[in-house]
């Protein structure tokens, strides 16, 4: 059911899916091995990590990398006014569950600074199961078992990530459509739009042939961002016709 349901909204990375869920085989509880999903923008990387977790049933943690680091994500020392839990605890606290997902979005652009600690380095303690379920919260000063909390994460490129960062995650290559997508992409596209709208997709009309030719004229494969700014100009000017029909 969740292999169907990511498919169709990301049917060009089928591989992808399929090399996500197959970690799951066996488990007798949701956990996802560190996984890393590298490719170029636009492609939906971000969107699919997210989906992932939904789709799973698990609590989302976005983590926005490029602003993180290893000092707030760790968890600061209570002797300092601001002290904070480790953000993977925060995730727990927000779900009531043991088993969240994290997020770590554009992970090559966390900061290279060691001023509060890289998150680079930070996160070498959360991946691996022996020190994560042995966790010793600075702020809370007690021993925390993190082991069942899944870590998903994203970039443009391997490049900047340091080796120790580069092993403890399954890598795997995320892929851009091709214009040969586009039929399979537009209901998925239309059901998300739909959605965010707040409406009912039982009430909105598919594309019409020529909706479909204009799109397809300005869309050759790529961004899926490019692809949805596409379709919702379409809608828009459906409802602009509408109305003064």
């Amino acid at each position: 059911q969740v292999r169907n349901e990511l498919m169709f909204e990301f049917p060009y990375a089928i591989e992808v899916i399929d090399f996500a869920l197959a970690d799951l085989v066996g488990r007798a509880t949701v956990r996802l091995r560190p996984l890393l999903l590298v490719g170029d923008p636009g492609g939906g990387k971000s969107r699919f990590a997210r989906r992932l977790g939904e789709v799973l049933g698990l609590t989302v943690w976005r983590e926005d990398a490029s602003r993180a680091d290893g000092a707030v994500f760790g968890g600061t020392d209570r002797r300092w006014y601001s002290a904070e839990p480790c953000h993977p605890f925060l995730a727990i606290g927000q779900g009531k569950t043991a088993n969240p997902m994290i997020l770590l979005d554009e992970l090559e652009k966390a900061g290279t600074r060691s001023d509060y600690g890289r998150l680079w380095d930070c996160l070498l303690g959360f991946l691996e199961v022996e020190t994560a379920c042995r966790y010793p919260d600075p702020a809370l000063q007690v021993t925390l078992d993190l082991s069942q909390v899944s870590y998903v994460a994203t970039a443009n490129s391997l490049d900047p990530l340091p080796h120790p960062i580069r092993d403890r995650f399954r890598i795997v290559t995320f892929p851009k459509p091709s214009a040969g997508d586009l039929d399979a992409l537009l209901p998925a596209v239309i059901a998300d739009i739909t959605r965010e709208r707040g409406l009912d997709i039982s009430w909105v009309t598919p594309l019409d042939g020529a909706e479909r030719t204009a799109i397809a004229a300005h869309w050759r494969g790529g961004s899926v961002r490019r692809l949805r700014r596409l379709v919702e100009a379409v809608l828009r000017e459906r409802d602009v016709r509408a109305a003064r029909n």
